[in-house]
Formats: structure tokens, C-alpha cells, sequence
């Protein structure tokens, strides 16, 4: 998170902050897994992932859940319930953020003529929050990605509110949070 303005109060509250019990967002629309902590999406990470990211004190308290999603992800919670303490929520999203964010910023500046910790705040909290959720935006949100590339802040606005995606009220709030703070 090298010297970074990207305020995860916000994005932590879309996400809707650190949960300690295991659930699956969504499991008939989405491709989502077991999800713990602040948005960390277990259906989408292998043991190997857990073992290189988090403490390994945590590693077989969650690889169990790691590859399951949908409906498999309901059944096996159902028989083995995930809880973890506040203090594992926050070193689980504490190492996360440091991960993603570090890709984030290696994609983002290998592609931009500005380094994405020289964009305003409001700018790279927005394209974090899209980013967290998606993955790697050029691939999945290419239209979010080029705007954020080329710094077009009102075209950004219009996309976000225009997404398209099952998440109308989060990208909303994104816009406002861009607009609300500055000039977009």
C-alpha cells in the first residue's frame, strides 16, 4: 500500500465492513464462495493462496472453504459453520488490502502516464472499491479500466452509473463519492 490515499473506511462499508461468520453473497447469481471478513471471497483462492497471503495460524481454519462456490459453498457452510474472531476479521483484510492494492498499482502504472499514488483520493478509492470487486478491470471492466487510465473523471461518473453489473446501488455510491468530492 506504498504511499497510497485510498480510504478503506469507504470501501469497507460497501462491502459492508468485517463479518465474522462465514456466508455466501448471493450464491444464485453470482460465482461467489464462503466470504469472511471484509469481502474475502474464499470460493476464489486456493490453499497455496492462503498459505503465501495470511498468518498460517489462519491457513487451515479457511483452506477448507477455499475453491467452493454457489450452492456447494450454502451446503458445506451449512455442515461446517465459519466463525473467526474480529481480530483475525481485520489481520485477514489487512493482509488483503496490502495484496490487491499492490496489483492494482503494478497494473495500473505499467499502463498510465500517471502513477496511480499520484491520483486525487476520491480517484483511486473508486477505482479500488471497482477493483476489489472485479479483479483485474482490464479484463473484466474494460470500459471502467480505459476511463480510469486516461483519467477521464466525469466519463468514470457516467460508466459507474451506467455499469450494468447486479450492483446498481454500490456503483452509485462510488459516482457520488467521486462527485461529492471534488470535482469529477
Amino acid at each position: 500500500m506504498k504511499n497510497t490515499m485510498v480510504n478503506f473506511g469507504f470501501i469497507s462499508r460497501l462491502e459492508g465492513g468485517p463479518v465474522c461468520k462465514g456466508y455466501v453473497p448471493d450464491p444464485e447469481h453470482s460465482n461467489s464462495g464462503v466470504t469472511i471478513a471484509t469481502g474475502f471471497d474464499l470460493g476464489q483462492r486456493s490453499h497455496n493462496d492462503l498459505q503465501n497471503l495470511l498468518p498460517q495460524s489462519l491457513v487451515p481454519i479457511l483452506s477448507p472453504y477455499c475453491g467452493m462456490t454457489k450452492q456447494d459453498a450454502v451446503a458445506y457452510l451449512v455442515l461446517a459453520p465459519l466463525e473467526i474472531s474480529i481480530d483475525e476479521a481485520d489481520l485477514i483484510d489487512l493482509c488483503v488490502k496490502s495484496q490487491l492494492l499492490e496489483q492494482l498499482q503494478y497494473r495500473y502504472n505499467r499502463v498510465s502516464n500517471v502513477s496511480f499514488n499520484r491520483l486525487p483520493e476520491r480517484c483511486q478509492t473508486v477505482v479500488a472499491s471497482v477493483s476489489f470487486q472485479y479483479g483485474n478491470l482490464a479484463n473484466r471492466c474494460p470500459k471502467f479500466w480505459q476511463k480510469s487510465m486516461s483519467q477521464d473523471w466525469i466519463g468514470l461518473v457516467q460508466e459507474l452509473r451506467d455499469f450494468g453489473d447486479r450492483y446498481p446501488t454500490r456503483r452509485n455510491q462510488e459516482a457520488d463519492y467521486l462527485v461529492l468530492r471534488g470535482k469529477a
